[in-house]
């Protein structure tokens, strides 16, 4: 049987529970960089409907290149 591959890109907004995998970040990290104003909001993170964080993986990518 051949095996086949797919390429899966996340969403633009993420849950925090992916930050581990896209960044190695911890839940606490990411709060910490909230609190800090490290993040901006409604930029690398903003409130869901839900109540929970999401997090532009794609802005915070472009941050931790150096391009705020």
């Amino acid at each position: 049987m051949k095996s086949i591959e797919i390429a899966v890109v996340p969403a633009t907004w993420v849950k925090g529970n992916l930050l581990p995998a896209l960044f190695g970040l911890t839940p606490e990290a990411a709060r910490k960089k909230r609190y800090r104003g490290e993040w901006l909001e409604d930029k690398h993170y903003k409130m869901a409907p839900d109540g929970n964080y999401v997090y532009n993986w794609r802005e915070i990518d472009k941050w931790y290149g150096g391009a705020i």
